[in-house]
């Protein structure tokens, strides 16, 4: 019993090292890609079709080795593959999120025309309903 315990261990244990690596490789496209990204000014809005275009292999790999230790689990077929384009998703999305934080381009603040009036300075009368009685 023991010995099938520690045999599902280890081989699960293989199976999670073997994501790990195309995960990894898939961060750093993405670190490498906002640097690139960054410096070449793309627009948030064109952002995360530049990165599935620069990380088009690392992606391919981090879907293949989520799909394969899914079914390895014993998902199926479909299941596995949703799995691994939520997880992409997600690793896009906040790359995506973060793009655009840092590199936010803010409105020009409009300053007031000279000639627009002041604010009145003195207050209004109060209304007779304001009056003590």
């Amino acid at each position: 019993m023991i010995v099938l315990l520690a045999a599902s261990s280890i081989t699960l244990t293989a199976l999670q090292a073997s994501i790990n690596a195309p995960r990894e490789a898939f961060r750093e496209c993405l670190k490498q890609a906002n640097t690139k990204a960054t410096s070449d000014k793309v627009a948030a809005d064109a952002y995360e079709a530049y990165v599935r275009n620069a990380c088009t292999n690392e992606l391919g790999s981090f879907k293949g080795a989520v799909v394969k230790f899914d079914m390895g689990n014993k998902m199926s077929k479909k299941a596995s593959d949703e799995d691994a384009n939520a997880m992409i998703a997600d690793f896009v999305g906040t790359a995506v999120d973060n793009y655009k934080y840092i590199n936010k381009t803010t409105a020009p603040v409009q300053q007031a025309s000279a000639a627009a009036p002041a604010p009145a300075t003195t207050p209004p009368p109060p209304t007779p309903a304001a009056q003590p009685k």
